[in-house]
């Protein structure tokens, strides 16, 4: 009995700060300014903020940082972002908190799926900061270039995930968790990374064709076994098996639930990226520009195929069909576009 008294006093303490601190940056229902809120401007600026955490805007970063040249860096970025959208997923319908209602907030966005961890905080956290770790390349980190970036990363953090509040996509605390999140995946990524990537290096075939048809294969069995619109309630049941049994990790690499259809355009679109990059280090051998005019240009060509790509592959029906039409969007980023920018600049 007590402890029941005890948990409905710490969830009521929670949902009220929770409340608390989204009417204060939201603008209250008691003041007509608020903190932050009730200002048509802002609300356009926060918007434009929240942005950077889309999909779009991360899937153009990790291009422009591949097409600049700085291939290793690009495909590092590539990777994070898509164990990071696995795990967020993964959370979002383990936890399954509902976002703030109508009655709760002033909803300005309209996301879907369950609330916490916020994925636009956790994954913009995790890529700005990895982001400043591989620029700030062999400077110590708390050097003047390392602080600066690390500072830049977190300001980036903390505005993407005040905008998540603002918008009432979000909690607070969803935010919180994202970012503390993001930190934490951040810096397991920058503690294995190079590790890992030797040795993955080390142990694959030395054959390019060899590679890629692994690379394809496991992420083929990765999309057909990956359920569509799976069913939260089977989900959970696996997830609780899996744990009995001691096979939970193998079942949050490959069971997750997918109602935003992406079991068969995330791994087509890394299969691509990968393959790509493998035939481009064996065949094209680009590097980074000569100048900043190369460099603007390299961007706006690839832009030119890579934006409307991506908004007509998204009239893909859902389903096997979008696994090589996305493949071939990723082949675009790290081999066709590289080709082209060669053969266009001087040697």
């Amino acid at each position: 009995m007590e402890e029941s008294l005890f948990l409905i006093m710490a969830l009521n303490y929670w949902y009220t700060w929770d409340l608390g601190v989204l009417w204060t940056i939201q603008g209250s229902f008691w003041t007509p300014w608020g903190f932050l809120g009730g200002n048509p401007l802002l609300d356009k600026f926060w918007f434009v903020i929240t942005s950077l955490g889309n999909e779009m805007a991360l899937f153009v970063l990790t291009a422009i940082i591949y097409w600049l040249g700085y291939k290793r860096e690009g495909i590092f970025l590539a990777l994070l972002l898509v164990f990071s959208s696995l795990i967020n997923f993964t959370l979002k319908y383990v936890i399954g908190r509902p976002r703030p209602s109508f009655f709760e907030s002033k909803k300005l966005y309209f996301p879907e799926g369950p609330s916490m961890p916020s994925g636009h905080a956790q994954t913009v956290t995790a890529a700005a900061f990895t982001l400043a770790w591989l620029a700030k390349k062999e400077a110590p980190a708390v050097s003047k270039r390392g602080i600066l970036l690390f500072a830049l990363a977190a300001l980036v953090s903390v505005l993407v995930s005040i905008s998540r509040v603002y918008l009432g996509a979000h909690w607070p605390t969803d935010v919180i968790f994202g970012i503390l999140l993001g930190l934490l995946i951040f810096a397991v990524f920058a503690l294995i990374a190079d590790r890992t990537w030797s040795l993955i290096d080390a142990k694959l075939p030395k054959s390019t064709w060899i590679r890629i048809v692994i690379i394809v294969i496991v992420l083929l069995l990765i999309a057909s076994v990956i359920p569509f619109n799976w069913e939260v309630g089977w989900y959970l049941y696996l997830l609780t098996a899996g744990y009995i049994t001691g096979t939970l990790p193998l079942i949050l690499l490959i069971v997750y639930p997918f109602e935003w259809g992406i079991s068969w355009y995330l791994p087509g679109a890394i299969a691509g990226f990968l393959s790509g990059a493998i035939l481009e280090q064996k065949y094209v051998h680009f590097t980074t520009p000569k100048s900043w005019k190369y460099a603007v240009i390299r961007i706006i060509l690839g832009a030119i195929v890579a934006l409307p790509a991506y908004y007509l592959l998204d009239k893909v029906p859902w389903g096997p069909l979008q696994f090589p039409v996305y493949a071939l969007m990723g082949l675009w980023v790290t081999l066709i576009a590289p080709a082209v920018f060669k053969k266009l600049e001087p040697k």
